[in-house]
């Protein structure tokens, strides 16, 4: 298996799955093992696109970058590239002990604030793949690095020649409200710049989720508190396993949320509340008397 030559995270080549060799062309509706958040939507397959893009909905055969493109999309490099003239186009979904380590790794150096660790990797690689206007050929690749909680982009740039072309390197939202185009204003720009000062390396967080202090448990497979419309407060959740709570143990739990003066104040509450206010109430004033 052949690795880059320009960065040490992950190497491409015999066991990656090739993109039919055909000018515009994308794969197939790629299956995830393990579904892909980004910016709030989840899923389950995703497009790799000829032209330098991955999309998730329908493959995508546009070589002329747009910034509004009204789908969610990340875009190593979008230009129009054509795979007839030589190189090769492959991926693969990773999920070896080995490759998720590097991937967590990279992404604890790049973010050391946000508790992560992969448990699926996608990678997708453009390999001395030319220009349509023979000006020249790109390498390039974009690997997703994510849990079933956190998701992160980590896109490494080989050898990008100049080009006449119209491209755009950067990631899309289909709202547009989130978006990034990675401000370089040549494309050899790509190989020498960066956002987490590696050169030709760029990474991004792209779950959306809010950022959790170090401190905090990131859940990877949270659920959510569904809230009862009167009472401002969940159904009963069962434990797995009984919680001791001064003496008395119990098997469910509630989660509750009230509003005053513009703040929302999460409450965890127990089941028989009030009793054990009332038991301790009573503990405060036999210790006055």
């Amino acid at each position: 298996m052949e690795s880059l030559y320009f960065f040490t995270l992950l190497p491409f080549g015999v066991e990656d799955t090739l993109n039919p060799v055909l000018d515009d062309g994308s794969s197939n509706a790629i299956s995830l093992h393990q579904p892909f958040k980004y910016f709030g939507r989840t899923y389950n397959q995703i497009f790799v696109n000829n032209n330098g893009h991955l999309t998730f909905t329908e493959p995508l055969y546009s070589y002329n970058p747009i910034l509004k493109s009204e789908r969610d999309l990340i875009a190593p490099l979008w230009t129009d590239l054509d795979n007839r003239r030589g190189g090769t186009i492959s991926y693969r979904e990773d999920t070896s002990n080995a490759v998720l380590a590097q991937v967590t790794a990279a992404v604890n150096q790049y973010f050391p604030n946000i508790p992560f660790a992969a448990t699926s990797a996608f990678v997708a690689t453009w390999n001395r793949v030319p220009f349509y206007n023979g000006g020249g050929v790109v390498t390039f690749q974009v690997v997703l690095a994510y849990n079933f909680q956190r998701s992160f982009i980590l896109i490494n740039y080989g050898n990008i020649p100049a080009t006449t072309q119209n491209w755009l390197a950067g990631y899309i939202t289909e709202d547009s409200v989130h978006s990034y185009t990675i401000p370089v204003t040549k494309a050899p720009e790509l190989s020498s710049s960066s956002n987490i000062n590696v050169n030709g390396q760029w990474s991004f967080n792209v779950d959306g989720s809010p950022k959790l202090p170090t401190r905090f448990i990131d859940l990877e497979e949270a659920n959510i508190v569904k809230y009862i419309a009167d009472n401002r407060s969940s159904e009963a959740i069962k434990l797995q396993q009984p919680f001791k709570y001064f003496g008395r143990i119990y098997n469910q739990i509630f989660v509750s949320i009230q509003f005053s003066s513009s703040l929302y104040v999460i409450i965890f509450t127990i089941y028989q509340f009030k009793m054990i206010f009332k038991h301790l109430m009573k503990k405060i004033v036999s210790y006055f008397r």
